[in-house]
């Protein structure tokens, strides 16, 4: 895909002076761990919710670190980011050679250890036996996990084995990497079949409704107080976005079975059903409730600029969507959708964080790579824009220079998905001169 890299000196400088400083900082892996425990502590003690520890995860474990490690030693190869990174792989070889590999999901199991791999095995050249055991393991579990998710389609399936945080569209994008590899090729039809299945509509309370509906003993926490009957998830990282944007990325790649196209068509045609607009541009629902859906009108949509939720994740899938089924509408309301936030006061973005997930250096990477496709200047405008507010974020006096804010609360997170490795990775990727691919992690390429 085409890229835009930053090209003014003064900026790059900038740049490169925080990335250097931060992941600096990052090369401690026995305090990293030690930060993250002592703040799972005190959230627990002050009842406040907590993301579970995992050293090998991709989220916030030593798998995000390799990513970033990985795009610094391409940029600077003589710098010894490498062997940073390689001594980050060692650790997690330790620990899968201990406690083995719980789950296969994208950020939290199989699937991100081998991307972590990858990102430092300088195109394939490193790291060759370890990948290859990682997804010969894969292939050989493929078949039962494959079928324990179809049976799970007639009941209706659970967020977590569809999203791309844990689910098919994680690892499916994972095994899109390898499909040279020809049982991964055949288990990636296997994955773009089911989201087919996944596309076709079930009875549920009565109503003939898209198969994605998840319904009330599915989920669990705020979900089942807030959705007492089932809810249609319309966020990038746990909902129907994500399936769209892997079946567009792997059509993309020249990978295509029976129905996926169709499949596509549908979810892009419900996804607009659902679309608001406020004076600046077109809004989406992080949820579409059971009642909402009887109704065919939303309560409210409040604005949110992020990946994890918001217009941003989903006009991102409409736009690979209409990219490479060359289909205008979509792509033009993608782009409304990125003007939009533009245009809309940043008071009204709702993203309090300086992170990925839910925060600036997300929107960055999206509108990155929405203008590097577009070459449209209301967002490039944008994008300059954010560049500068993310480094004008970067805070020399906490411990990793950039901070996750929850709930109200300021939380110092070094990880990949909601802390400054995220930053860093965003930043480095933005002064690389080629499109550094490193986001396909996110489904946004």
């Amino acid at each position: 895909m085409m890229w835009a890299s930053v090209t003014d000196k003064v900026i790059g400088d900038k740049i490169q002076g925080i990335v250097n400083e931060g992941a600096k900082r990052l090369v401690n892996l026995e305090q990293i761990e030690k930060d993250m425990l002592t703040l799972i502590q005190e959230r627990q003690a002050s009842g406040a919710s907590f993301v579970p520890w995992s050293s090998i995860d991709l989220g916030r474990g030593y798998c995000g670190f390799c990513v970033l490690f990985g795009i610094l030693d391409k940029a600077n190869p003589d710098d010894g980011w490498d062997l940073i990174g390689h001594t980050y792989m060692q650790e997690i070889q330790k620990i899968i050679m201990k406690d083995g590999i719980s789950e296969f999901g994208l950020w939290s199991g199989l699937a991100g250890i081998v991307v972590a791999a990858r990102s430092l095995s300088r195109n394939g050249q490193r790291y060759k036996h370890f990948m290859h055991e990682l997804n010969t393991c894969f292939i050989n579990s493929f078949p039962n996990m494959m079928a324990y998710m179809e049976s799970k389609l007639e009941e209706g399936p659970s967020l977590h084995e569809f999203d791309v945080i844990q689910g098919m569209s994680g690892i499916g994008r994972y095994v899109l990497c390898f499909i040279e590899q020809q049982p991964m090729r055949q288990a990636l039809e296997q994955i773009l079949s089911y989201m087919v299945k996944l596309c076709e509509d079930r009875s549920y309370k009565g109503l003939d409704v898209p198969g994605w509906l998840v319904s009330y003993d599915r989920y669990y926490g705020h979900d089942r107080e807030d959705y007492p009957n089932g809810h249609f998830n319309c966020g990038m990282s746990h909902g129907i976005p994500g399936v769209l944007a892997l079946m567009a990325i792997a059509l993309m790649k020249g990978v295509e079975v029976a129905g996926q196209r169709e499949a596509m068509d549908k979810i892009a045609t419900w996804l607009m059903k659902w679309k608001e607009h406020d004076v600046y541009g077109p809004l989406w629902p992080a949820r579409v409730s059971w009642e909402e859906n009887q109704k065919g009108t939303l309560t409210y949509v409040v604005p949110r600029e992020a990946w994890c939720y918001g217009s941003p994740g989903v006009g991102r899938a409409l736009w690979l969507s209409g990219t490479v089924l060359h289909n205008h509408q979509w792509k033009e309301l993608a782009l409304d959708t990125y003007r939009g936030t533009a245009r809309r006061p940043e008071e009204k973005w709702h993203i309090e964080s300086d992170t990925f997930c839910h925060g600036r250096a997300g929107l960055l990477q999206m509108v990155q790579r929405m203008y590097a496709e577009s070459g449209d200047e209301l967002i490039g405008q944008l994008r300059d824009r954010l560049l500068v507010q993310v480094l004008e974020r970067w805070q020399p006096d906490a411990p990793y220079g950039y901070q996750e804010k929850e709930d109200g609360a300021i939380q110092n997170i070094a990880g990949l998905l909601d802390g400054a490795a995220g930053v860093f990775t965003v930043l480095a990727g933005i002064m690389q001169e080629e499109d550094p691919e490193w986001d396909m992690i996110f489904l946004i390429s």
